[in-house]
């Protein structure tokens, strides 16, 4: 079989055959009768599950054979003085790859990467506040977070709150410019400019204003007291360089978001500085040696858009990837991929908990059906009573821990312990299920189908996209044993992003949307979608409570994280007495790091809600080494 004819193209510094062959010109299809039993779509878009092993045994030396060669540059560290001639000299250099280019180091373009983009950033890009391994907040650019006990948070006559924060001394730019106060407050007027779309809203719209009281002293006054006030992350609130950019940013907006600073010559305040921006597909970053955390230990980092996961699978296991970010590795190949390497020793998996799984219920009489399901409490109960969870997790997740949803808390979020495990009071138990159904009036029939007050099948929805097939398939044979006519039904890909048909499901849909303390708009009756808002609002359920209500605007005003854990303690208990959803399990997310790569050993503990969430796994970038 020959090699198909592509583009040629001299490799960018740190890339390599393999890459160029797959990442960067996807082969054409390619038929290969009796191997895979089809067409691969540049050889990889095929259900390797069960073939993978074959696949890499037989692919890689297609695609080193076809690659094509050119000479690749070589960049040393800043300030290394390290050669290709000199191999003891060499520059430590790790590859990291991920699923989606960078189009820009802004919060109009950085704020759509994905697949794994937004988990690099503390590698070049800091904010002022981060987490330590144990998920809580620390000072990142902030010398320390602010408190009532120094005075740092006051609340004012008005209402109103003040944060004061103090800035460390000893931050540079990358070119060596001092950080100043100043800095933070050009961020915040750029991404709240109306002309500059931006991230970060949640926290934006409870800001009032922010002032540079002196070179090191930044205030930030809140429109009121605000839960989230200390979690000022690189993407909450970025600061951007005035003496770089201070001047565009008052003339034309058009012009300034095409200002080259934002891609090929980006300055930050990170551990490593970009040298090649690669047309986002390929960043190059040096180690910066006045990063104000202390020298960094690598000397470069290449970042590496791999848009296939089974092309990243192949570089990994061929050593020309050393690490992946978070969200590139489905759970079918990281699982693979742990099993390979806990037996050969070349490398490590690692994982945490994403976004908190879940059904949610219709309780707008207008669309729900069965209408008891909203109104009586005794038949969730007996639905959740009747899900068997852990064989639905066992299916999903044969043999992997930490996907239990007891709590929509994160296990590593310090206040985590404080809300306990509200739901698991409601374990697998059929009789308890039928019973619960029984006490709300539905009673089982001679041929076991359930029926209603009037003597009819009860019919209930489970709705699910096309990734959730599987789920909602277990789930409604589990409500079919109890005798409930249970209708399947996935919703079309051209439906996925209609508002208004997202917030008309007549029963339960599955779904995930954040975590921790981050749910509850969902649950707000405030927030219902509805036709004046163009069902834009988060509450696709329409569930309300006032008492949640009041719970959420307590939450939003109390600023310590311990009596933060009151709180939320106290709404875990109601949302588990009265269920407005069903908890299923935590989704997961993985990344990988080859053998030699001293990185990520903490990486389980940074899904606690500290710091900005996006760019934790590279928050110790600067401590990452390799053999």
């Amino acid at each position: 079989m020959g090699c198909p004819a592509r583009p040629r193209r001299v490799l960018a510094a740190g890339s390599s055959a393999l890459d160029s062959a797959t990442a960067l010109h996807p082969l054409p299809l390619v038929h290969i009768p009796g191997v895979f039993g089809g067409t691969i779509p540049g050889l990889w878009g095929l259900d390797v599950v069960k073939h993978r092993r074959d696949l890499l045994v037989f692919a890689l030396p297609f695609l080193i054979a076809c690659a094509p060669v050119g000479p690749a540059s070589s960049q040393p560290g800043a300030g290394t003085g390290a050669t290709a001639a000199d191999p003891a000299q060499a520059p430590k250099t790790l590859t990291i790859g991920q699923l989606s280019a960078v189009k820009a180091y802004a919060l109009w373009d950085f704020s759509n990467t994905d697949g794994g983009g937004t988990a690099l950033a503390e590698i070049h890009s800091n904010g002022l506040v981060s987490a330590d391994a144990s998920g809580n907040l620390v000072g990142q650019l902030a010398l320390r977070l602010p408190s009532v006990e120094d005075g740092s948070i006051v609340v004012l006559p008005d209402g109103r709150m003040r944060t004061t924060w103090k800035l460390r001394a000893n931050v540079k730019w990358h070119d060596g410019a001092p950080f100043t106060a100043d800095d933070v407050v050009l961020g915040w007027q750029i991404i709240t400019h109306p002309e500059l779309a931006s991230g970060g809203a949640f926290v934006l719209t409870n800001i009032d204003s922010v002032q540079a009281m002196d070179p090191s002293t930044v205030d930030i006054t809140w429109k009121s007291t605000f839960f989230q006030a200390l979690l000022i992350g690189f993407k909450d609130l970025w600061p951007s360089p005035v003496h770089l950019i201070g001047e565009a940013f008052k003339g034309d907006k058009d012009i300034f978001r095409s200002l080259p600073y934002f891609t090929t010559e980006y300055v930050h305040l990170g551990a490593f500085r970009l040298v090649d921006f690669g047309l986002g597909e390929q960043q190059v970053f040096e180690r910066f040696d006045d990063y104000f955390q202390g020298r960094p230990k690598l000397d470069r980092i290449i970042i590496r858009t791999i848009p296939d996961p089974n092309v990243l699978l192949v570089n990994l296991q061929a050593g020309t990837v050393d690490m992946t970010s978070e969200k590139t590795l489905p759970l079918d190949i990281a699982w693979h991929l742990r099993e390979e390497w806990n037996q050969n020793g070349m490398g490590t998996v690692v994982q945490r908990q994403d976004n908190w799984r879940y059904m949610w219920f219709q309780f707008d009489p207008q669309w729900a059906r069965p209408i008891e399901v909203s109104q009586d409490v005794r038949i969730r109960r007996g639905l959740l009573y009747g899900l068997d969870r852990d064989a639905l997790r066992e299916f999903l997740f044969p043999g992997v821990l930490g996907t239990g949803a007891d709590s929509f808390m994160p296990a590593p979020d310090p206040r985590a312990t404080a809300v306990g495990q509200p739901f698991a009071r409601y374990p697998y138990d059929p009789a308890r299920a039928a019973q619960e159904l029984s006490d709300a009036g539905w009673r089982r029939a001679a041929d076991g189908s359930v029926l209603n007050q009037a003597g009819e099948r009860v019919p209930i929805e489970v709705r699910g996209v096309a990734t959730d097939t599987k789920e909602v398939a277990i789930i409604a044979e589990n409500w079919r044993r109890l005798g409930l006519d249970v209708k399947e039904t996935i919703s079309p890909l051209a439906l996925q992003r209609d508002l208004e048909y997202k917030s008309k499901f007549s029963g339960l849909e599955v779904t995930a949307r954040s975590t921790g303390d981050q749910i509850f708009p969902r649950f707000d009756s405030r927030l219902h979608a509805r036709a004046e808002n163009r069902w834009g609002a988060a509450n696709n359920g329409h569930y309300g409570n006032p008492v949640l209500d009041g719970l959420i605007d307590k939450l939003y005003r109390t600023v310590d994280r311990q009596e933060q854990g009151v709180v939320l303690r106290e709404m875990g208990e109601l949302m588990a007495d009265e269920l407005p959803a069903l908890p299923t399990y935590y989704r997961l997310i993985f990344a990988a790091v080859g053998k030699g790569v001293r990185a990520l050993d903490d990486y389980a503990g940074t899904g606690g809600g500290g710091g900005s969430g996006p760019g934790l796994l590279s928050r110790n970038a600067h401590l990452w080494d390799r053999d």
